[in-house]
């Protein structure tokens, strides 16, 4: 393709055979013009209809496909020159047929923004190249968060906006197979959401972002990463303000992260049920002895489920004052106690807690307070679950931090707190579609601070290998998508069905999609589009 877009058309518009898509035509390439096409293409429409020219913002999506010209493919002469190539030189003039998407009208040929449009363009319709430039401006791509560059045009960054309130605070979701690019992606995220002043909270499962206050090492062993870091115009460089922490009874990554424990009295009893999948009739004795012992403590009791209880609002921020140590007392009291009934559930009860207690995360003094030192700008806090074999340890912990940083932003009336972010990797072993039915507390959390949380800055990033595993409300949540390399019809299937509207030739480009390139659904762009993300500048862990 010829890098410099002019004038003259490269296509014209054909006539329509059996109907098919309103936003979609075809086009035909004469010959000596099929260098300058290819899949991906952005181009205007100038379409000269009755009188008066309309403009149209168009995208190749199919093709191209090459068609003989004056013979049918199926002739003699057209089948002889492909089946007898290696003895026979001749070919018949070809053209080229392609397939391109209307995205949107343009008030005129020259202008930046783009409409809805109720019309099509009509037969013998000239296609046009658009400049770098401009497709920058009718995209929408501009901003202060540098990703990456759009597929097809080496010239044009793609950016999110940090001061968008439809892109980060309404959450957004990573997905794609391993080795896709995924984890570069999420890194990438990171560092222009702390550049742009955001605190950012990641909960990391493998142990993977821990080094990010160091310049990526990578390039200095491959050639081709450090030729690509000077094609992004990047250079490595490590977080200035990072703080690594890791659980009670783990061992740390790195010499200075930071030992945390948890204070129970802030676990939601709902939520604490739900993670320790307790039957029925556990969860009923369960929440009778902790009411008990809130009563007894002297504190409020959590009024209701959702909200309320998971997350508290300005009414009921206070903890229950129950402890571990009080449960596990509560439960051998009443196994001491004859007259106790359902004694088989209670030692099933006590037995859970215990396991709990062993693992010496709660109630050891070295907890992180209501989370206030998590939430200061361009501060990035890793809390590196990787040590921890235990999903239910590692989820208290993230349902405990979600709850903290939802509290500070309600309680923040003057707004004094910063944008924040929260990452949480490996989303699927969070919660996941199989034991949806039994995670409907967490859910709550996730879907209140979706709800509320845009309005107060903190939005939620969801990052998963496995989106089929995902409950469909996470991707519900996720405003933003950023879709990886794809295999595998439930995974694909899961992420087409929460996209709304997005071509499906589009789509047929994600299991083919090279690592490193994406396809970005968001509403700050005017159309999904595919973009070759830049290599983070900071250390990953764990690289091949």
């Amino acid at each position: 393709m010829n890098d410099t877009p002019s004038n003259k058309p490269i296509g014209y518009i054909n006539f329509d055979g059996a109907p098919g898509d309103n936003n979609e035509v075809e086009i035909i390439v004469p010959h000596d013009r099929l260098s300058q096409l290819r899949r991906g293409q952005y181009v205007l429409l100038s379409s000269d209809a009755t009188g008066s020219t309309r403009h149209y913002l168009a995208r190749i999506i199919r093709g191209p496909y090459y068609v003989p010209d004056a013979v049918s493919k199926d002739s003699a002469f057209a089948r002889a020159s492909i089946l007898q190539a290696d003895e026979v030189k001749f070919r018949p003039d070809y053209h080229g047929v392609c397939k391109a998407e209307v995205l949107g009208e343009l008030p005129d040929a020259d202008s930046l923004s783009v409409m809805g449009s109720f019309s099509r363009p009509v037969p013998q319709t000239a296609v046009v190249p658009l400049s770098p430039d401009r497709i920058k401006h009718l995209l929408g791509l501009d901003g202060d968060m540098y990703l990456g560059k759009l597929t097809g045009y080496p010239e044009v960054r793609v950016h999110f906006k940090s001061t968008n309130k439809a892109v980060l605070p309404r959450n957004l979701g990573v997905f794609g197979t391993v080795g896709s690019g995924k984890t570069n992606t999420s890194q990438v995220l990171i560092e222009e959401a702390a550049q742009a002043g955001f605190a950012v909270i990641v909960l990391d499962v493998e142990g993977e972002y821990v080094e990010m206050d160091k310049p990526s090492g990578e390039a200095k062993n491959k050639p081709a990463l450090r030729k690509k870091m000077e094609e992004y115009a990047i250079e490595a460089s490590g977080l200035k303000n990072l703080q690594v922490f890791h659980c009670t009874g783990t061992e740390p990554q790195r010499a200075d992260s930071k030992e945390i424990g948890i204070r129970f009295a802030n676990i939601s009893p709902y939520v604490l049920a739900e993670l320790l999948e307790l039957s029925d009739v556990q969860h009923d004795l369960f929440l009778e002895l902790y009411l008990g012992l809130e009563r007894k403590a002297g504190s409020k009791p959590k009024k209701s489920k959702g909200m309320v209880a998971s997350l508290g609002d300005d009414e009921t921020r206070t903890s229950s004052g129950v402890s571990l140590a009080d449960v596990i007392g509560g439960i051998e009291d009443k196994l001491a106690d004859e007259d106790t009934k359902g004694k088989v559930s209670w030692s099933v009860l006590l037995r859970k807690f215990k396991r709990l207690e062993r693992y010496g995360i709660f109630d050891s003094d070295n907890d992180l307070g209501d989370y206030s030192s998590l939430m200061k700008p361009q501060l990035v806090s890793v809390f590196d679950l990787s040590g921890s074999q235990n999903v239910v340890i590692n989820n208290v912990l993230i349902s405990d931090i979600l709850r903290g940083l939802f509290q500070k932003k309600v309680g923040d009336k003057d707004r004094r707190l910063p944008p924040t972010l929260v990452v949480i990797e490996e989303a699927h072993t969070f919660v996941s579609k199989d034991n949806v039915k039994r995670m409907e507390e967490t859910l709550d959390i996730l879907r209140d601070i979706s709800r509320r949380g845009r309005k107060r800055w903190l939005g939620l990033c969801f990052i998963s290998q496995q989106p089929s595993h995902l409950p469909p409300e996470i991707y519900e949540l996720c405003n933003t998508k950023v879709v990886h390399q794809t295999t595998g019809g439930k995974n694909l299937n899961a992420l087409k069905d929460s996209a709304g509207g997005v071509n499906e030739a589009i789509w047929d480009e994600v299991p083919v999609l090279g690592q490193g390139r994406c396809l970005i659904i968001s509403p700050q762009f005017r159309h999904p589009v595919l973009c070759d993300v830049r290599p983070c500048k900071t250390q990953r862990k764990f690289t091949e």
